[in-house]
């Protein structure tokens, strides 16, 4: 194998993410590690090589100069720092100084990287790399027999003195047969043979596979010439005797060389990442082998994976990736992010904690109220709930409160809920995202007569202090404070984050302010979410 180069980003940068890892809490020091996947469709820099994809030729015809590329960058920085991994596999970065270029502006986003690996072996159009928090030890690349494809970056990483190996991939498009992405199931399968026995590895990437690939040969014969094997999940082994491979295989086959294909922890109807020609496809995968699933080392976080979809990646439903005229042939217009999104897991130090609730859903309705919610696992849950009050709304996403009760966040499964109505309905999902509980899926919404006091059952005590635990997902009245360094600050001598879905809400601080009508959410501590301009407004002190 060929030794890959690992870069480090500057003293500064360096010690800004110690100084961070030492004085908020981290995922990697509040027992989540989160190591995520993300194609970043063409990052391309300004060095005319020869290999560039025609839109991406430096001061060609299509517009492809400095200003543009700096644009493109920022929109990436800005979604790898709102998804905040410890550990991220990037695909399709052109080189070294593209990495580098990324690194800049993740820097200036307060969200250094302080070390960093990139294939670049070989000559080729884009590379995978990955970025870390966590010191990189040793990084390699794979290569598939006869050296075609795109290279197989590895990355050795010390967390808190153990290692943890991570793959990173990037296997061939689907504009040819199953054969050319088997070609790189092999080279990463002999790789992983030749680890010693449990150890603790990962793999990630855009596999260009689906995770139930074998479906997929069935409806597209001309992928199909490997007499419906795929690299996937024969070679990789995410199938194992004719059923995809779940936890409880892993620790029961241990030796069996099965790996676990985290999709499986979603929904069917949220698992995807990309779409081609308009059909959800599910290319970008982590993938975990039984060594995460054992009593000591790194383990897996369990029911911790999705999806990394806020609002801004979505234009009308569709992902906003990178625009170009012409259909995405022509001039590039300054718009967009990725034609991928982000997917994401975490680690933790310490054993493994299986929680059965993935693999097999409740079967018995419970009767509840909201904050029996808190109390319950998250996954596959089947909760009854009665007299829901919606107060509210924004997106998909909603806020449902029981009067004389507790509120709670409905993620992405707010389509039949409308603000000020009541409801039963049934929770059949639960999930804990940074620490905040979140329902992400309903069914059996019932409408129940009368109309909501939505402003009565917002939070109206003076003396309230948002940062309580019985507080999270409540939407506070009126409150008038000062907003300054990222804070809000209200009441007697208290103080809360605010966390803007849009960076243009945020009024020039410092400034007095009075905010109505915001969630309390919890991203790893508490924070009021300003999602609307109605939300905060400026006020004379």
């Amino acid at each position: 194998m060929s030794f890959a180069k690992s870069y480090k980003f500057g003293k500064s940068c360096i010690l800004a993410a110690l100084l961070i890892c030492l004085t908020l809490p981290a995922a990697s020091r509040a027992g989540c590690i989160k190591i995520a996947a993300y194609n970043l469709e063409n990052l391309f820099d300004l060095k005319h090589d020869g290999t560039e994809y025609t839109g991406y030729i430096p001061g060609g015809p299509l517009g492809w100069n400095r200003d543009m590329m700096e644009t493109k960058v920022d929109h990436l920085a800005r979604v790898i720092h709102d998804l905040d991994a410890d550990i991220i596999g990037l695909q399709e970065v052109e080189s070294p100084a593209a990495l580098e270029t990324l690194l800049r502006h993740l820097a200036q986003k307060d969200s250094p990287y302080p070390y960093s690996a990139i294939a670049d072996a070989r000559d080729a159009a884009v590379r995978c790399a990955l970025l870390s928090r966590f010191a990189i030890m040793d990084s390699s690349e794979i290569f598939a027999e006869g050296g075609s494809g795109r290279s197989i970056l590895r990355a050795d990483i010390d967390i808190s003195g153990n290692r943890l190996i991570v793959f990173v991939n990037h296997w061939k498009s689907k504009s040819g047969p199953e054969s050319r992405r088997m070609a790189g199931a092999r080279a990463l399968a002999e790789a992983v043979e030749k680890l010693p026995e449990k150890t603790d590895y990962v793999l990630l990437g855009d596999f260009n596979t689906n995770y139930n690939e074998h479906e997929t040969l069935r409806r597209r014969p001309k992928l199909n010439d490997t007499g419906g094997k795929t690299g996937l999940e024969h070679v990789l082994n995410t199938r194992f005797q004719g059923a995809a491979v779940d936890e409880r295989q892993l620790i029961i086959n241990p030796a069996q060389g099965l790996h676990y294909n985290l999709w499986l922890e979603l929904d069917e109807h949220r698992r995807w990442s990309a779409r081609f020609f308009g059909r959800p496809q599910s290319p970008d995968a982590i993938l975990l082998p039984a060594a995460l699933y054992d009593d000591h080392g790194i383990s897996y976080l369990d029911n911790s994976f999705d999806r990394f979809d806020p609002g801004y990646l979505f234009d009308r439903h569709r992902i906003r990736r990178w625009q170009r005229a012409d259909q995405g042939r022509g001039r590039h217009l300054g718009r967009g992010y990725s034609d991928h999104l982000p997917v994401y897991a975490c680690l933790q130090t310490g054993p493994f904690v299986f929680r059965p609730e993935t693999t097999s859903p409740v079967k018995s309705l419970e009767k509840a109220e909201i904050a029996d919610l808190y109390n319950a696992k998250a996954g596959a849950v089947r909760f009854a709930l009665k007299n829901c009050a919606v107060i509210y709304r924004h997106g998909d996403n909603a806020v449902i409160k029981q009067p004389g009760g507790r509120a709670v966040y409905v993620y992405k499964a707010a389509a039949d809920l409308d603000k000020g109505a009541y409801y039963d309905l049934v929770v059949i999902r639960l999930k804990r995202f940074h620490g905040n509980l979140e329902v992400t899926g309903v069914k059996k919404v019932c409408p129940r007569p009368g109309i909501a006091p939505v402003g009565s059952l917002y939070i109206s005590d003076p003396d309230a202090d948002f940062s309580e635990a019985k507080l999270e997902n409540e939407v506070i009245g009126a409150y008038t404070g000062r907003y300054a360094n990222g804070h809000f600050y209200y009441g007697n001598q208290r103080k809360i984050r605010l966390y803007f879905a849009d960076k243009a809400l945020a009024p020039q601080a410092p400034a007095q302010v009075r905010i109505r009508g915001a969630r309390i959410g919890y991203h790893r501590s508490p924070e009021l979410v300003i999602e609307k301009n109605t939300q905060i407004r400026e006020v004379k002190p």
